[in-house]
């Protein structure tokens, strides 16, 4: 199946009132995501700066913003999430790859409103099984959130798996307590 059939077969979430064709909105989104791009706004900057593009992507010219903003919101994440796993099948992994664990926090962009911090997260991804294994809010230090995420997944025993994270994790407390857990680290 080609990309251009799994999008086509997405239900479209919007109104009578179409300018642009779905699956050439989305195939916009994901080309402009590939090449690095990292907003919606940047999406309609992209389309703009490559009219090129748009005829192979069923679109006749750029669309704007709100276009792109409309559909997303409106858009089941799932009914593209299983249009996607048609065209990109999950790739069968090796035992060993499965005892990788990743780490990383996020700052939710845009999320601060008036008094209200940023909202921050902490995720843990197993990275041979290409899946999230839990996401939480780090109410305090993202170290701190990361021991209690760890202790939330039962992973007392992170025995034969690394785990890996960016900068932000190299704490001495983390490297100790993924230690304790029988884990490794660069830093143990």
């Amino acid at each position: 199946m080609t990309l251009r059939e799994a999008l086509a077969g997405i239900p479209d979430p919007r109104g009578k009132n179409r300018q642009f064709p779905l699956p050439g909105l989305l195939a916009l989104i994901l080309v402009a995501f590939l090449c690095r791009v990292d907003s919606l706004r940047g999406v309609a900057r992209f389309a703009r700066a490559n009219p090129h593009l748009l005829p192979h992507l069923g679109l006749r010219r750029p669309p704007g913003h709100y276009a792109f903003t409309t559909l997303l919101h409106r858009l089941d994440p799932w009914d593209l999430q299983e249009a996607l796993a048609r065209v990109f099948p999950e790739v069968p992994v090796s035992p060993g790859e499965r005892e990788v664990w990743v780490v990383d926090g996020k700052v939710l962009r845009g999320s601060r409103k008036g008094g209200f911090p940023q909202v921050r997260l902490v995720e843990v991804l197993a990275l041979g099984l290409r899946r999230t294994l839990v996401q939480a809010r780090a109410e305090g230090r993202e170290a701190r959130a990361l021991m209690e995420v760890l202790g939330r997944l039962g992973a007392e025993g992170l025995e034969g798996r690394l785990v890996v994270g960016d900068a932000g994790y190299v704490y001495p407390e983390v490297a100790r307590g993924i230690g304790e857990k029988g884990g490794r680290t660069c830093w143990r």
